[in-house]
């Protein structure tokens, strides 16, 4: 918030698009050179002012920050999460977290990932039952655009479900094998 306001001058300000827009690609973001796009410069994104062939390959914990709390990448957790549930509604944990690791590593998970994550899954999932809010300030709080109803069911127990799944969703899209793709 603020990343481009300067002091002194009288400069536009960045709305968010709360359209279609809001879903463009990365080629579409506006550049500033005072003030570059904070993914960018944490992704080691060349700063055009010259040509590069090849980028550099870090891996930074600005990164792993950018990637659990930037706004952009929560919106895209969150609608991991949906995507997770609407795709298999009837599922158990095990199917549905082996549906979300065929979405995001195009794999299945082996037994170890499996384990870890369903205890995740489940710890996230006894805290939100503990403190329903939280679940509820995450899929209906956020800035970002989203149906009243994201899975066409109302009730806080959907909200809480929803929630665990984000959480699931926003390690497996912060995991090095998804954004590298050895």
């Amino acid at each position: 918030k603020g990343i481009w306001r300067q002091v002194g001058r009288n400069e536009p300000k960045w709305v968010a698009a709360t359209d279609q827009d809001r879903y463009r690609r990365g080629i579409y973001v506006i550049w500033r050179r005072a003030a570059p796009y904070p993914s960018f410069v944490n992704f080691d994104g060349p700063d055009r002012s010259s040509c590069v062939v090849g980028r550099p390959r870090t891996n930074t914990p600005l990164q792993a920050l950018t990637l659990l709390n930037d706004p952009a990448y929560v919106e895209m957790a969150l609608g991991l999460a949906i995507r997770i549930l609407r795709e298999h509604p009837n599922a158990d944990e095990a199917q549905r977290l082996s549906g979300a690791f065929q979405i995001v590593l195009a794999r299945q998970p082996d037994e170890q990932e499996s384990s870890r994550l369903l205890a995740f899954y489940r710890e996230r999932k006894a805290h939100l039952q503990a403190h329903p809010q939280e679940a509820q300030q995450l899929v209906r709080g956020n800035s970002f655009p989203m149906p009243d109803d994201p899975l066409s069911l109302t009730s806080s127990s959907t909200d809480i479900e929803l929630s665990a799944w984000f959480y699931v969703a926003n390690v497996l899209l912060n995991l090095d094998e998804t954004i590298t793709k050895d």
